[in-house]
């Protein structure tokens, strides 16, 4: 079992990780300021979509903020000014675009060749310079952008940490059961491994593929609200297939769905809402 919850959302495998150690959630709920269980389920105005969500998402926000801090002091900030401008104009319009622009958004423009681009709890979203040479146009970056903006009005932050706990409980229980049946104790760690990657495999891995599937189509709404080209969408994936072919694992073993579905899969999205032909 993980010792600490990744809470991190990015866009490919490999983003900065933000963790949430057990200790801290068992804390927070001996204190009752983690996991108010209130229904547990709610449908999210963004997608229509029940979720269980069993985490405040602003309580998750005040626990990543020293994470988000150590990051900035670990990684420089470009100095680009040119760069941080096409970022943050960019990232105004998009956010405008998903109905988010009133709020209070932290953009940092990390200057590592890293492809790759995530948000954290609290509107904070790192971009690094590597995912912006790779994109041929502002198209393309709004892509990126809008993905990350999917991910907060997806609430997968909050989501992805009240399943992972979910998961851990149920380990947890089936433990205690195991170990009150005799005839079982003797096959305790061999059926605990198997159920931990059960777990893994059969509802950890597929709701963070499922995140980003949908927060890749919620980006190409928000293309779409603020006006921007959203055939670039996929070609975006194109490009990140090929640069990273041969270095992904099976995608069943991945967060994240491999590139060439996530082109094929936005193909199909935008030509069935009409937004494109593509």
């Amino acid at each position: 079992m993980q010792d600490r919850i990744d809470i991190r959302e990015g866009l490919l495998e490999g983003a900065p990780e933000v963790h949430l150690s057990r200790r801290a959630i068992i804390t927070g709920l001996a204190c009752g300021t983690v996991f108010p269980f209130l229904s547990g389920c709610t449908t999210n105005p963004a997608t229509g979509r029940r979720q269980l969500l069993l985490v405040n998402e602003g309580q998750i926000a005040n626990m990543s903020l020293a994470a988000w801090s150590d990051m900035k002091t670990q990684i420089p900030q470009s100095s680009d000014r040119r760069l941080r401008n096409r970022v943050n104009e960019n990232w105004s319009r998009i956010a405008d675009g998903a109905g988010k622009g009133n709020e209070d958004w932290e953009v940092a423009i990390f200057d590592a060749d890293t492809v790759n681009a995530f948000v954290m709890p609290g509107n904070k979203v790192g971009v690094f310079r590597g995912i912006t040479e790779l994109t041929e146009n502002d198209d393309q970056l709004s892509s990126v952008l809008g993905h990350e903006v999917g991910h907060v009005t997806g609430r997968h932050a909050a989501e992805r940490l009240s399943v992972n706990v979910a998961s851990q409980t149920a380990l947890q229980v089936g433990s205690i059961a195991i170990a009150s049946q005799e005839s079982l104790r003797g096959f305790g760690p061999t059926l605990g491994a198997l159920g931990g990657a059960a777990i893994q495999f059969g509802v950890v891995l597929p709701y963070s593929r499922n995140h980003e599937t949908e927060a890749d189509k919620l980006g190409v709404d928000y293309m779409h609200n603020a006006g921007y080209s959203v055939r670039e969408a996929p070609r975006l994936w194109d490009l990140m297939a090929a640069q990273s072919e041969g270095k992904r694992p099976p995608e069943i073993m991945s967060t994240h769905p491999d590139p060439v579905n996530r082109a094929a899969a936005l193909r199909q999205y935008i030509n069935d809402k009409g937004y494109d032909v593509v």
